[in-house]
């Protein structure tokens, strides 16, 4: 496959810029659920925030960045400075992404759009007030929540173990970037709408990132060579906290222990390379029985020593685009 052309660039400036505001905001708030810079680069996988007018930055007089906007497909992203986290600031984030997303749909004449808007930073998602501006706003929250886990890294962290055969290695580079997709798009959306040929572009897209390092990005080896389960770490050097982004398994392959090994494998790396805590975010449907595909990983993350740190919630709307 060609792909020289194809590939997108990997966020740009903004994106470099966006990594340093999220860096200033966890140092100052480490408690809070703000992106990783991890986060922000896998965001920018497809290419869809290689155009700028997806990205938004307020500053204050000294030129220091008060607060960020990201439009992420239908999504909104609102970024507030700790220091300067006001409802007020927020809703001007807000209303700057609907109207962004609104115009966008008018170039594209679209009689509808929508808009999702998980609640990153604001008390975690507890802030009364911007709840009751959302409903106000007519967005629903939907069953589904995010939770955030976090692990410290200070003490050892237990060998991995793996059944016969099975071994972990990291990914050898762009040769294996086919490959690499092939098992991610597999253990995550085997039936979903991309295609083996968009997952390698968006993989080529990850391995051009600011913080990737081809030896955090993890792959557990069947006895056959077939890549049973993967993950990517990313580090952030100056709060010293790694994050799993993404982490999944091959249908085939699941309930033998692999994801488990993975973490612990990947845990060593990164407390190799300084980390002192590891994030790791899983999705969850409010009534947990629907279904184990969202619950196993917390048992996973539980495994390992994942505890949670907090829980998002993610709210919707549809637009009409007329007046």
């Amino acid at each position: 496959m060609n792909t020289a052309q194809k590939l997108a660039h990997p966020g740009g400036p903004a994106l470099v810029e966006a990594m340093k505001f999220v860096t200033i905001c966890r140092a100052l708030d480490p408690q809070n659920d703000y992106p990783h810079i991890g986060d922000l680069q896998w965001w920018c996988r497809d290419g869809s925030l290689d155009d700028q007018q997806n990205w938004h930055f307020w500053y204050q007089e000294n030129g220091e960045a008060l607060a960020l906007g990201i439009i992420a497909g239908d999504e909104i992203v609102c970024l507030l400075h700790p220091d300067f986290r006001t409802h007020e600031r927020y809703r001007m984030v807000h209303q700057w992404a609907v109207q962004r997303v609104k115009e966008r749909a008018g170039q594209q004449s679209k009689n509808q759009y929508e808009i999702w808007e998980q609640t990153w930073g604001l008390a975690s998602g507890d802030d009364l007030e911007m709840v009751s501006f959302l409903e106000r706003e007519g967005y629903e929250r939907q069953e589904m929540y995010y939770h955030c886990y976090r692990r410290p890294l200070i003490e050892p962290v237990p060998a991995p173990i793996l059944p016969p055969g099975f071994t972990i290695r990291p990914v050898a580079g762009e040769a294996e970037a086919e490959m690499r997709a092939a098992l991610q798009r597999d253990a995550f959306s085997p039936q979903g709408s991309t295609t083996y040929e968009e997952g390698t572009l968006r993989q080529l897209a990850v391995m051009k990132m600011p913080q990737y390092d081809p030896q955090l990005d993890l792959m557990v080896m069947a006895p056959d060579g077939t890549p049973a389960a993967g993950c990517i770490c990313w580090v952030d050097p100056v709060n010293r906290v790694g994050l799993f982004e993404p982490v999944g398994t091959r249908p085939q392959f699941r309930r033998q222990g692999l994801a488990t090994a993975l973490m612990l494998g990947g845990l060593q790396r990164l407390r190799e390379r300084g980390m002192q805590a590891a994030l790791v975010t899983g999705a969850h449907p409010g009534k947990e029985e629907k279904s184990t595909a969202f619950t196993s990983s917390r048992f996973v993350y539980e495994a390992v020593g994942f505890q949670l740190l907090c829980r998002t919630y993610l709210y919707h709307k549809v637009f009409a685009t007329a007046v």
